[in-house]
Order: C-alpha cells, then sequence, then structure tokens
C-alpha cells in the first residue's frame, strides 16, 4: 500500500531548505517502510512511502513526528484520511504556545526527543528525562505530552520561575487535577557550594490516576550541578539543545570570582565538558544522549569525540544537519551509554 503524508506548515521553521530532507530522513530512521519519497498532489508536498497495512501502534508512532499534518492512504487517483492518533498525555498546543526569544522550535525538539527515544532498548510506557539545559522547557513539555517525567536544570533563576508559572496556569485552565510545590535547596557541588531553586509540579488528567502522575521538575542551578539534584541512574535519556549566539562564561571550580573576559565565548564545548561526568552519573546504564548544537562553533568531530570520552557508543544516524539561518549550522549526535 502506499501512503502519503502532508508537513506540518510550521515544519518550514524548523529548516527553510532541508524541511523535506528531514521529513524523509525520520520517517526512514523511525519505522520500517520503504519507498521513501515527496510528491506534489494538488500543488501541496506530500512525503510518500509503501508499506504494508499500517497497525494501530504504526499510526501513533507516525502521528508523533515532528513534521506529520495528515496521513493518508493513497487509492487510485483519491486521498483517504487516516485518523492522526498521537495518544498525547498533554495536548501538542502545551510546547507551541510558550513564545519567548531564542526558543528553539518546539517541532525539532519533537524529532530530538524522538531519535533518543528510538534508541532505549527497553523502552517502557513511562520514562525519566533530562534536559540539563532546559531554557523555558520546550524539551520538558515536549517529553511530558508523550506522558513521561521530565526534569530540567537552567542556569536562570527568572525563566524557570516563567517556566513553572506557565505550566500551572496551563494545567488550571485545561482542568487538569496537578499540586505545585517550591523549595530551595543548598549544599556542596561540583564546584563547591550552591543554592538553588527547585520547582515541582505533579500532574493526573483525573482522580484515578493521582496514584500514578507524571512529574514536571525544573531547578534553578549550575547545570555543572546535575549530579546533587538526582540520584545515580535515575534517568532514561538525556536531551538537550545547546544554546545558539549566547556567551558562556565559566567560573574556574570553587572561585566565587566573575569569569575573566577572556573565558566568555559563544562555544558551551567548555561548559558541557565540565558538566559532562555529572550527566553521566545520573544516566543510566544503557541510557540515551541526544545533543543539538551550532556547526559553527563547535564541530561534529569535537562532539564525538567528548561522548565517547565519557563512555557512549555512538549509533550510526543520516546525515540530519540542516541550515536554520545565516549564523546557525544546525546538527545532532546520540550516545548510547
Amino acid at each position: 500500500m502506499t501512503y502519503a503524508l502532508l508537513k506540518n506548515p510550521a515544519h518550514t521553521r524548523v529548516s527553510y531548505q532541508d524541511t523535506d530532507k528531514l521529513a524523509m530522513l525520520e520517517l526512514g530512521l523511525l519505522t520500517n517502510v520503504s519507498e521513501i519519497r515527496t510528491a506534489n498532489i494538488g500543488g501541496l508536498t506530500y512525503v510518500l512511502f509503501d508499506s504494508q497495512p499500517l497497525s494501530e501502534s504504526e499510526v501513533r508512532a507516525i502521528s508523533r513526528m515532528s513534521f506529520v499534518y495528515a496521513i493518508y492512504e493513497i487509492i487510485g487517483d483519491l486521498l483517504k484520511p487516516i485518523t492522526i492518533d498521537a495518544n498525547y498525555y498533554i495536548d501538542a498546543e502545551l510546547s507551541a504556545i510558550l513564545k519567548y526569544q531564542g526558543k528553539t522550535n518546539e517541532l525539532f525538539t519533537r524529532m530530538l526527543l524522538n531519535t533518543a527515544l528510538f534508541h532505549i532498548k527497553n523502552l517502557t510506557e513511562i520514562l525519566n528525562i533530562l534536559d540539563p539545559l532546559a531554557g523555558k522547557g520546550t524539551t520538558l513539555f515536549e517529553a511530558l505530552m508523550q506522558g513521561h517525567n521530565v526534569n530540567g536544570v537552567e542556569l536562570d533563576e527568572k525563566v524557570v520561575h516563567e517556566s513553572a508559572v506557565y505550566l500551572k496556569k496551563y494545567l488550571e485552565t485545561a482542568k487538569y487535577k496537578h499540586e505545585n510545590h517550591m523549595e530551595k535547596v543548598s549544599g556542596m557541588g561540583a564546584i563547591g557550594k550552591f543554592t538553588a531553586t527547585r520547582h515541582q509540579i505533579s500532574i493526573a488528567r483525573s482522580k484515578a490516576e493521582q496514584k500514578t502522575p507524571r512529574l514536571f521538575e525544573i531547578i534553578a542551578a549550575d547545570t555543572r550541578n546535575t549530579a546533587s539534584f538526582f540520584k545515580k541512574n535515575h534517568f532514561h535519556a538525556i536531551v538537550a539543545d545547546l544554546p545558539y549566539g549566547v556567551q558562556h562564561g565559566s567560573k574556574p571550580a570553587g572561585k566565587k570570582q566573575k569569569p575573566q573576559s577572556g573565558a566568555i565565548t559563544r562555544n558551551a564545548l567548555g561548559l558541557i565538558s565540565e558538566a559532562m561526568d555529572g550527566w553521566v552519573r545520573v544516566l543510566k546504564p544503557g541510557g540515551v544522549i541526544a545533543l543539538a548544537w551550532n556547526l559553527f562553533l563547535i564541530s561534529r568531530e569535537e562532539m564525538a569525540e567528548l561522548l565517547v570520552q565519557h563512555g557512549f557508543t555512538l549509533p550510526q544516524l543520516p546525515d540530519f544537519s540542516h541550515r536554520v539561518d545565516q549564523a546557525i549550522d544546525r546538527d545532532f549526535i546520540v550516545g548510547v551509554l
């Protein structure tokens, strides 16, 4: 049978030039289908593929792909619609509503998350997902939509507060049962003493689900202290999109002085090199890390070397690199611990 996938119009914001390439690569990586190609039907570009009749689970997997807007079966010259069934725990609008400068496109984040989950061998219904460079939480919201427990670490306390407030208001409006908790925590971390603000929200869609709620947590803290906040071997996956065009200045461990001017850089490789030991500690054996970054700042060879040095094996992936704009040539890498 032949099927046609209509791309989400917003997918062009992921990559203006490579949107067809990314759609076909995602479909080919995450499904067992054949003859993937594009075709113009009625003035619109569709992604076509051949397959045995799609099962319920296959329709669900395709429905969760970043680019998919509609699914059709091709019968002669006609398109027969197939009902989209992503079966999200929370509606997909959760990650799309919040707009702010520097936000990672939620559809790209969905592709990055889906690729990470594809490489987890013992995939269970509810996973523990960490974004140690969380920003306002796009990765957390995307993973929460799929019904996973999510945790994030973000240095900017204002940003962390805004993320927690946004989710709380969304849950109130959508009438989800939830409980909110905030606390200050302090201790000795990898880079000395710290004080951090921890926001936790437990979520249930109904009273019956309150015994097994989903957890959303975001912590205002330095990512190099990640291991101070979570148990060893706790997370199934770490998924993060490194900030683009943001200056990073790392203080020497245990020092209070501001970084010297020469220590400030737009290249985040030094920061994640310092943080990686803590990230690895909280990741389960067999856990997966998926990182996206700007190739203009860090080469793929540098990123691969960092992961291999910390015990990750690198699955063979097709070339997902793509130009976002004049200043960003984006790529992502996956490592399995």
